[in-house]
């Protein structure tokens, strides 16, 4: 194995890793939406989604991620974190 099929490898590994963390999070998003459901509260919180793009936008540059990059990559995570809640809403109507 060469030493750029070691890089692939490890990426490959890494991204597996990604996404089963991003599944783990989501089901995270699906009981929350469950909550706020029962609590009769709404959905989109825009208060917790400023909080959190402000704390992960500086770990994210403090970890050398580009502040571009880490907003547009939250912004979807919470974009699919506000569908997978309103679909809970949404079955338990």
């Amino acid at each position: 194995m060469t030493e750029l099929d070691r890089y692939r490898d490890k990426i490959d590994r890494t991204d597996t890793e990604l996404l089963d963390m991003l599944a783990r999070r989501f089901s995270y998003s699906q009981r929350i939406g469950e909550i706020k459901r029962e609590k009769g509260m709404p959905v989109v919180q825009s208060d917790r989604f400023d909080e959190i793009l402000t704390s992960r936008k500086r770990h994210a540059i403090e970890a050398g991620l580009s502040e571009k990059f880490t907003e547009d990559f939250l912004r979807l995570i919470h974009t699919e974190s506000v569908r997978i809640q309103k679909e809970m809403g949404e079955k338990g109507e």
